[in-house]
């Protein structure tokens, strides 16, 4: 699949925002040309002529048209690094300034509803409350652009705490509560809390608190999203060589088994996901899995198409 995906021109063309010659597969395939040329005409030269010199000439000119070529295929990696900072670093401005006048809406919206409901009639909620939907959106929006960014700049600060995870996940179960309502699901998850048993003491983790119930609520979000109503959702906690994993099972529409591979990819959403859910921008999981990697820990999955996944992270037990 690696080698199928590498040897894809068109794709990584697209994908890069350039034409095909241009493509670091590409470049690295006229390498080898190169190369494999070069060595034979070099043998051709050594067994038609005896006097060095001729062989001497022949190498010379092969290393120089080899640097020329290097040189040209590492301006054209330049060139695309130099875009890819431009790209990002235009991201992380726009994602600030639209921060301000996004959170002035909510504030706004949120008085209206709070301050002057009395005053208003139901129309006038409904639309209120729809905008302060929309810029609750946004703002998540911007939030999740400004992670990869600092992603992407290796500018993603964490702060390194003894966080409880069960408590996370206890919180989070709450705030969905009407969703899963809603849906006529049914949440296993058992409280760390009431366990006499060594196995069931409070899951502390070492973690950024607010990052992690990013993770957390980002998972649980999907799981929700992509199962069916009366669907089943399972959260399991457990204690592995110093880490606390966590696990959480859904028997949603799972991922096709040749997506997968991308699944971590930055705007990602596999094709059966956009049939259900036309929300989602697709930077969930790689901004979860990044988190979970710079706190020391890890992230994986298990997926089959219309039987349902299980995401996993594990991270280092305080």
């Amino acid at each position: 699949m690696h080698i199928e995906n590498d040897l894809n021109l068109k794709r990584q063309a697209d994908k890069l925002g350039v034409s095909i010659w241009r493509t670091p597969s590409f470049l690295f395939i006229i390498i080898g040309i190169v190369n494999a040329v070069a060595m034979a005409v070099t043998y051709y030269i050594s067994k038609q002529y005896d006097r060095p010199e001729f062989l001497v000439v022949a190498e010379s000119v092969v290393v120089a048209c080899i640097f020329s070529i290097g040189k040209y295929i590492i301006g054209q990696f330049e060139e695309i690094d130099a875009l890819s900072k431009m790209k990002t670093e235009f991201v992380s401005v726009a994602s600030h300034q639209l921060r301000t006048p996004l959170s002035a809406i909510r504030w706004e919206t949120e008085l209206m509803l709070s301050k002057l409901d009395r005053g208003l009639n139901k129309k006038q909620r409904k639309s209120i409350s729809t905008i302060n939907l929309l810029a609750t959106r946004m703002t998540r929006l911007v939030n999740d652009l400004l992670d990869v960014t600092r992603i992407d700049q290796g500018r993603l600060i964490l702060k390194k705490e003894k966080v409880d995870i069960a408590r996370i996940v206890t919180e989070i179960s709450g705030e969905f509560l009407p969703l899963i309502k809603e849906k006529k699901m049914k949440v296993i998850f058992q409280s760390v809390r009431k366990c006499k048993t060594d196995r069931c003491k409070p899951f502390g983790v070492l973690s950024d608190q607010e990052k992690l119930k990013l993770v957390v609520e980002n998972l649980f979000s999907n799981a929700i999203k992509y199962t069916g109503a009366y669907g089943l959702i399972e959260i399991d906690l457990s204690k592995k060589r110093g880490f606390v994993v966590f696990s959480i099972r859904d028997n949603g529409v799972g991922i096709p088994k040749e997506q997968q591979v991308q699944v971590f990819s930055k705007f990602f959403r596999s094709d059966n996901i956009v049939k259900y859910q036309t929300e989602g921008t697709g930077l969930g999981l790689y901004i979860a899995k990044n988190i979970i990697e710079q706190s020391g820990g890890r992230m994986w999955f298990h997926s089959r198409e219309h039987t349902g996944s299980i995401f996993s992270f594990s991270l280092p037990a305080a």
